[in-house]
């Protein structure tokens, strides 16, 4: 959880399965996402890149940045786009869910394709549809 007057901990997650590919082209782009997000904070950015596919359940940098959410090491998660986080729903969920435990906020460069909202567009469905609500999902 983002709190102000202290240096929050913000890990950037880049995973690309191509070798061409260099994830400091986005670090301006993640401390901008930061501000609009929170305004002027103090952070401590943490890097976890892999070159790997967003299905591989195996993903070392992914399983570390989901065991320091687990700790309380990590404040707020800012990737691209959501597909970057993985390409696996069951994966996806799991790791939303993660960061929903432990208050951890994550943001996308992408908001069109924004992490939190999709999460949230989910749970709605999966609420109105699995749950008995007549709600119709929006």
């Amino acid at each position: 959880m983002v709190i102000a007057g202290r240096v929050n901990r913000v890990a950037f997650y880049c995973r690309m399965n191509h070798r061409d590919h260099d994830y400091t082209q986005f670090l301006d782009d993640v401390k901008k996402r930061l501000e609009r997000a929170y305004g002027k904070q103090k952070w401590e950015l943490k890097i976890y890149f892999e070159e790997a596919s967003g299905a591989d359940p195996d993903r070392k940098e992914f399983n570390r940045l989901k065991q320091e959410i687990s700790q309380d090491q990590i404040d707020v998660v800012v990737s691209v786009r959501a597909a970057m986080i993985a390409r696996d729903w069951g994966q996806f969920m799991e790791f939303m869910e993660i960061c929903e435990k432990a208050q951890v906020e994550v943001l996308c460069l992408d908001e069109v394709e924004d992490a939190g909202r999709i999460f949230q567009r989910i749970q709605k469905f999966i609420t109105a549809y699995f749950g008995g609500s007549e709600e119709v999902c929006g």
